[in-house]
């Protein structure tokens, strides 16, 4: 995996030059990203109450088979691989945003 670093004291290092972050719109509908061209991890934060599911089909995620992931909270180092996307479906209306780290 580009970039992937093993970590060798139980914390796992950032490389944060070139790499990638985005947004996706949420509401009480389910979204969808494109799919990812390059594994990585990512993190993830939501500006409201989010429910957020990772595969390679993500605009199925629901209350009850997503992650909840609170407001304004950070969700670190989920694993993205090559041709997953990440769905999500809130309550309100809110952006998702997520930046690769490694």
């Amino acid at each position: 995996m580009p970039g992937f670093r093993q970590p060798t004291s139980g914390d796992m290092g950032m490389i944060l030059e070139g790499n990638a972050q985005g947004q996706l719109s949420v509401s009480e509908s389910a979204a969808q990203t494109s799919a990812f061209t390059d594994d990585g991890y990512y993190d993830l934060w939501c500006d409201v109450d989010v429910y957020i599911k990772v595969g390679e089909t993500a605009n199925n995620v629901t209350t009850s088979n997503g992650y909840l992931l609170r407001a304004n909270n950070t969700l670190p180092n989920v694993l993205v691989r090559i041709n997953n996307k990440i769905g999500a479906i809130a309550g309100s209306s809110g952006t998702l945003r997520y930046h690769k780290v490694s």
